[in-house]
């Protein structure tokens, strides 16, 4: 019975990593369109567009980082810990880093329409790709994740 609420709990978060993957091309669909028009949709001066591409772009390798903190800080065991804290704590994380693994691509999308040039969307997009196969969720490790420690042990684990 518990490997049935985990494997529901898993699934459900296979679903969103697989629709917010596939909003990737929705957003790469809206630049192919855009693009042929020729013109940013917002009027971004130079010196500013500079600015913010080097901003995003940061923010975009950042993403990982802040994605294993996040993942870090929930997924502390702790004794008194059951199956069912355990898989809402990895619920938790897996949506947190989905979400993040999203964001470089939003970033990309943001620039595009501000410069209208569809080279400031596509790096980011490859990066929120690579973001999604991190943080695409795997069974097997919220399997042996899940398990509570067993009493006696002295340091709380993390993945």
């Amino acid at each position: 019975m518990q490997n049935d609420s985990l494997a529901k709990v898993f699934r459900s978060q296979q679903i969103l990593a697989s629709a917010l993957a596939a909003s990737l091309l929705v957003y790469a669909i809206i630049v192919a369109v855009l693009s042929r028009q020729g013109s940013a949709v917002w009027s971004v001066s130079g010196n500013f567009l500079d600015s913010l591409r080097f901003v995003l772009v940061f923010l975009a390798f950042a993403m990982y980082f802040v994605m294993r903190f996040g993942q870090q800080k929930i997924l502390v065991k702790k004794p008194t810990d059951t199956r069912e804290t355990l898989v809402a704590k990895l619920r938790l994380a897996c949506f947190l880093s989905l979400a993040l693994a999203e964001l470089p691509a939003v970033f990309g999308l943001v620039l595009f329409l501000a410069s209208g040039n569809s080279r400031d969307f596509y790096p980011l997009m490859i990066i929120s790709l690579i973001l999604f196969y991190v943080a695409f969720p795997r069974y097997t490790i919220w399997e042996v994740w899940s398990q509570p420690r067993p009493e006696g042990s002295g340091c709380a684990d993390s993945v």
